[in-house]
């Protein structure tokens, strides 16, 4: 049986990868009531994130890849949260854990028109959040505090979801 080079690459970067999520410990996770883990990042388009930069906003951090099904799924739910809760103070940012590189993630986000910021999440943010698994989300407040972290994307989560923004943008109000 022969293999192509490009075949073998792949297998091997989804090795890699999945090695990456397999040594990161539970334990590593933020949990919910926990301040989030501190970060500071470029966005693909160049604009410089910061949790201390986001305070004041309720975040939704997306751990997502661009070969990943369920992340792929969940970004015109993501996309239409944006559009629909930025104005009330909603900020989401995805953190991209690809491993070939910002020019594919780029594309991927010019081809599906991703409205909010995405960032090349570093092996150190990885770590922190204790992402071992995509996809991951974490819901932080204005205080930068974890509300919430939702692994996975299946039916019903949209509006799981959703119903927990509304919650923590109507306490933000307060």
């Amino acid at each position: 049986m022969r293999h192509s080079v490009a075949t073998l690459k792949r297998a091997a970067a989804f090795c890699a990868a999945a090695l990456l999520f397999c040594v990161v410990s539970a334990d590593a996770a933020p949990r919910r009531g926990q301040p989030a883990p501190a970060f500071k990042a470029f966005a693909i388009s160049g604009q410089p994130i910061s949790s201390d930069g986001l305070k004041g906003s309720v975040v939704i951090l997306d751990f997502w890849a661009t070969w990943c099904p369920p992340c792929r799924e969940s970004i015109p739910f993501l996309a239409e949260l944006h559009r629909k809760y930025a104005k009330q103070g909603l900020q989401v940012i995805g953190m991209s854990v690809d491993e070939g590189g910002e020019r594919i993630v780029k594309e991927y986000v010019q081809q599906h028109k991703i409205p909010y910021p995405i960032v090349m999440a570093s092996s150190k943010v990885t770590a922190d959040y204790g992402v071992r698994a995509l996809p991951v989300l974490y819901l932080i407040d204005q205080n930068g505090v974890v509300r919430e972290q939702i692994m996975g994307f299946a039916a019903g989560a949209e509006r799981v979801i959703e119903g927990l923004v509304k919650k923590q943008l109507a306490e933000t109000a307060r």
